[in-house]
């Protein structure tokens, strides 16, 4: 078992190990608020180290700071999900009802589905029962209303009641005819960020429900959390020329990483919207340069799959 240190114990272990601790109090504070394992085993690895040393002279505010920065902009990572939750499920009701007008509860109906795919219509069927009945036990939610009033929940009622990857896979378990009317409907989103003449290739539902997989993996991520940099998702998403022309990415590059999502995230939603998690990030790297010595924005950067010198060379979006 690792055996129990304490605050300062921990502050001795960092400086054996080359660190550089200007304000020992600070520091202290910090590791007690923040977690040792997360504050530096988490983010060591991206300074110089020769072993358990570090060799460039590292600061432990340099170490502080890049956990800011990942913090910032999962945050904005984060709000930025949402709000295409936001869309996405504003839009999948709309056109789910309007495939299955005047049939009651036609979300937990196997024939209002892609018959092809059986058992993941079954199991999103189980799930979406599973929370009704969760939720008409109590009193004061919109289901137990629906559920006693109208002998019927429809599909924009709960939709709000779904997390999303619940969304997602209800999605993907939908026909292509909805599919492609929400994948149309998206266009209202991409129109505001690439230029119409790019727009050659159509967004398919297979593009749209790859680029809504990957953002799921990454919120999942700032969610909960987790290690941002160096994170890449489970599968590349598709490969869509219209939006990774713009942005240098081939059909053969890597289309898995924290970039390839921020930039999918333009089709889905608003200039704002989109605009606040660019310029957010965008922001936090220029601050983190200037607050490193030993590393650049760009080290950390690449771990995420940017282009180099990325925040030198895009502008704020205005919004």
């Amino acid at each position: 078992m690792k055996v129990f240190k304490t605050i300062d114990e921990q502050i001795e272990i960092l400086r054996q190990r080359g660190l550089i601790i200007d304000d020992v109090e600070k520091a202290k504070l910090y590791l007690l608020t923040q977690n040792y394992y997360n504050i530096i085993n988490g983010y060591a690895n991206y300074f110089p180290r020769q072993g358990d040393q570090y060799v460039a002279g590292t600061t432990f505010d340099e170490i502080a700071h890049l956990y800011v920065f990942e913090r910032e902009i999962k945050q904005a990572i984060f709000q930025a999900s949402i709000a295409m939750e936001t869309h996405l499920k504003a839009i999948f009701a709309h056109r789910f009802a309007e495939a299955y007008k005047n049939i009651p509860y036609a979300y937990l109906n196997i024939a209002c589905y892609d018959k092809s795919k059986t058992l993941k219509v079954i199991s999103t069927i189980s799930q979406l029962a599973r929370i009704i009945d969760r939720y008409k036990k109590y009193n004061g939610n919109s289901i137990t209303h629906y559920v006693h009033q109208h002998k019927d929940v429809p599909i924009w009622v709960l939709a709000n009641y779904l997390d999303f990857g619940e969304l997602r896979h209800m999605l993907a378990a939908s026909t292509t005819s909805v599919q492609n009317a929400v994948a149309k409907d998206m266009l209202t989103f991409i129109h505001r960020h690439l230029p119409d003449e790019s727009l050659t290739t159509p967004f398919s539902p297979e593009i749209m429900l790859s680029f809504i997989e990957n953002i799921n993996d990454v919120r999942n991520i700032c969610a909960h959390n987790n290690r941002l940099i160096g994170f890449c998702c489970r599968r590349d998403s598709k490969y869509w020329s219209p939006l990774h022309d713009q942005f240098g990415i081939a059909a053969d590059s890597p289309r898995n990483t924290v970039y390839a999502v921020l930039i999918s995230l333009q089709c889905f939603l608003s200039n704002s919207e989109y605009g606040a998690v660019h310029n957010t990030i965008r922001k936090e790297s220029h601050k983190l340069d200037s607050r490193m010595k030993t590393i650049t924005a760009n080290d950390i950067l690449a771990k995420m799959g940017f282009p180099v010198d990325w925040h030198h060379k895009v502008k704020r979006i205005q919004h």
